[in-house]
């Protein structure tokens, strides 16, 4: 028989001991839920409600900008700015401290972020005349319904603040940084982080930081991701800046939880895909008692960077074509051509229409519009070289005769001539009774082919004639003149002459303009990068494409690829192969034994035409088109040398472009 095994005295001890705890531990909590949920209900409501919630949104890091190859044009640096912790500066020694930090600041020679539109002369305050939209800005935040001036505006401020008893100068730093504070803010500014100053020196950032720890925890240094161009001078116009918004960008961001001090693109790549640079903001929430003591910070939802955009720009071309026209321009001032100071030239890839280059001249250094306050304005109020102007995109110019291939195109789609019809030309078209047009030489009877090679001033001009200025001009919007091109930046629509313009213009049109149209004179003002797609239209066969400048965009380690440009159809220029097929020939013929036979023995061999565009305001404009290779074009080229008065300046420029490309090719 089995023997039953007997529980000790021990055990059960042990047992119940367990069961007992449990049980306690159950009862305090059931005991605790009833204090809090009935008994002291009211109580615990209350003290709840004494702590207030605030959601602070977290600005997220922009996407970068590069080029074709991946090399950083706009990218982010580690920077590190000065932070006003206001939660650990007492209340009434607050103006003291933001004295003495702006003290260290200025000692360190560290600028502090200032937008308060008034200064002090003569120990009275005025407002900054370049500020009005600050100043209407600040009278609005004081609630002025009439017009008032510097010293009311800075009384309320004084008053609002509390800083009676300081020195005007050191009035206007407080008042500075605590309307700041309050701008951006609003009823959220005493929890809020205040960046007082962006990009400081490693030396004061060292220095400030072991203050920190004497000033009480009121002032700390972080670390940001700060905006750096890299190589600023290689395509500034297009990859374009960032800066601060204003009040009135501020209007249009808003709702896209914008915070009032956001910095946002101003120009360029950087403003026309702000909405993918720029990422998604994140939340934070701080909770504070009544009292104003920090309860407790959590991270709701963190933001998102930016994309990262590539470009179709080939940095190494771009700084050819940028030399390479500075130096052109700088050749015809020592040839004796004084007035020529600009230009401009523009790359297409005939497959997409991708633009592979686009410079312009003068330029600027986008760099040094971080590192020297006053180059902007100086640049601004360079009137006489414009260097802000994107001539490349924006100016536009009489073309002169590279616009003979588009009038060979639509003469012969018209049938008002063909290949083989003959135009005597004895050096003066007469046709209109009054008026007499020049050519440069005396060429006989002339064909398509020797007319377009010698560039035959009678000859286009009779061809625009039969033609008339309406039926070019709707050519030339088939090409991609007078019309957008597509790009994603700003970009100069031109003028195509003829009776509608003049209308529009309020001036008379003469029946001649036709034949000044068909020879690119009269009122026909054209860009260079109208004059490119124009090319790669001719190249391509006649179809054209969108111009553009956005290669891919990508997430923003670049790993996966949100959006890929590819080539997009606009239309026929509505010119049969056969016929376009000619005038390729005789642009090939332009470099065999006409005004560009000097590329002759270029390698690969290319077909192009030269343009000399008359300027009664000074020399001549000269004009320069190409595509390359002629029997496979890759590439379009435009070049534009104001008052460059001799063609081989902007042939130059080609050819450099040219070398740079086909030596990348391995052409």
């Amino acid at each position: 028989m089995p023997k039953i095994e007997q529980k000790s005295p021990l055990n059960k001890k042990r047992y119940f001991f367990v069961i007992g705890f449990i049980s306690a531990v159950f009862l305090v909590y059931v005991s605790r839920l009833v204090d809090w949920q009935i008994i002291n209900y009211e109580y615990y409501k209350a003290r709840a409600n004494n702590v207030n919630t605030y959601s602070i949104t977290t600005d997220p890091v922009r996407g970068e900008i590069l080029d074709c190859n991946g090399k950083g044009l706009a990218v982010n640096a580690t920077g590190y700015r000065v932070i006003l912790d206001r939660l650990n500066i007492k209340r009434d020694s607050e103006n003291k401290f933001i004295l003495k930090m702006i003290s260290i600041l200025e000692g360190l020679k560290c600028p502090w972020i200032d937008m308060l539109p008034v200064e002090v002369k003569n120990d009275e305050f005025v407002f900054l005349e370049d500020k009005k939209s600050q100043i209407a800005q600040l009278k609005r935040f004081l609630e002025f319904n009439v017009d008032v001036d510097a010293p009311q505006c800075m009384e309320k401020l004084i008053k609002r603040y509390k800083c009676t008893d300081f020195s005007n100068d050191e009035k206007r730093k407080i008042c500075s940084v605590r309307y700041n504070m309050d701008r951006i803010s609003g009823y959220k500014s005493k929890i809020t982080p205040y960046i007082l100053a962006e990009n400081i020196t490693p030396e004061a950032m060292s220095i400030i930081s072991e203050l920190s720890v004497k000033l009480g925890g009121g002032v700390k240094i972080e670390t940001s991701l700060i905006r750096q161009y890299i190589n600023g001078t290689v395509a500034p116009h297009i990859v374009g800046h960032v800066g601060q918004m204003s009040s009135e960008e501020y209007e249009k961001y808003k709702d896209k939880n914008y915070s009032i001090d956001a910095i946002i693109g101003k120009t360029g790549i950087e403003n026309a895909l702000e909405d993918e640079l720029r990422g998604k903001s994140g939340k934070r929430m701080v909770q504070l008692s009544r009292s104003g003591s920090l309860v407790g910070v959590s991270e709701v939802e963190e933001n998102v960077p930016g994309h990262t955009v590539f470009l179709t720009i080939d940095s190494e071309l771009q700084e050819v074509a940028n030399r390479s026209l500075e130096e052109n321009i700088e050749k015809a001032s020592k040839m004796g051509v004084t007035d020529c100071k600009s230009g401009a030239a523009v790359v297409l890839d005939v497959s997409d229409f991708s633009v592979l280059a686009a410079a312009t001249f003068p330029s600027y250094n986008l760099s040094e519009l971080f590192t020297d306050p006053g180059y902007y304005p100086k640049l601004a109020a360079d009137s006489e070289s414009t260097p802000l102007l994107n001539r490349a995109f924006n100016g536009a110019f009489a073309p002169g005769s590279v616009y003979k291939p588009l009038a060979a195109c639509a003469g012969l789609q018209e049938n008002v001539i063909t290949p083989d019809d003959t135009v005597n030309c004895n050096g003066r078209y007469t046709y209109y009774k009054g008026y007499t047009l020049r050519c440069m030489g005396h060429h006989g009877n002339a064909k398509l082919k020797f007319a377009l090679s010698k560039s035959c001033n009678v000859y286009f001009a009779e061809v625009g004639r039969r033609l008339g200025a309406n039926l070019l001009a709707t050519y030339a919007n088939k090409f991609g003149i007078g019309v957008k091109t597509g790009l994603e930046i700003y970009e100069n629509k031109g003028i195509v002459a003829g009776p509608e313009h003049s209308k529009a213009v309020g001036s008379k049109w003469y029946e001649s303009g036709s034949s000044q149209a068909a020879i690119g004179q009269s009122d026909n003002m054209i860009t260079p990068l109208q004059l490119a797609a124009y090319t790669a239209t001719i190249a391509s066969g006649g179809n054209r494409y969108k111009t553009h400048l956005v290669k891919k965009i990508t997430n923003y380690m670049k790993s996966d690829i949100i959006a890929e440009k590819k080539a997009e159809f606009i239309e026929s220029c509505g010119i049969s192969e056969e016929n376009i097929n000619i005038v390729k020939e005789c642009m090939r013929e332009v470099v065999l034994s006409g005004t560009a036979r000097d590329f002759s023995n270029f390698d690969p061999p290319i077909a192009a035409k030269t343009g000399t565009a008359e300027n009664p305001m000074g020399s001549d404009h000269t004009t320069f088109i190409r595509f390359a290779p002629y029997d496979n074009p890759k590439i379009a080229v435009s070049v534009v040398i104001a008052n460059g008065k001799y063609g081989t300046i902007s042939k130059n420029v080609a050819k450099d472009i040219l070398n740079q490309y086909f030596k990348n090719q391995g052409s």
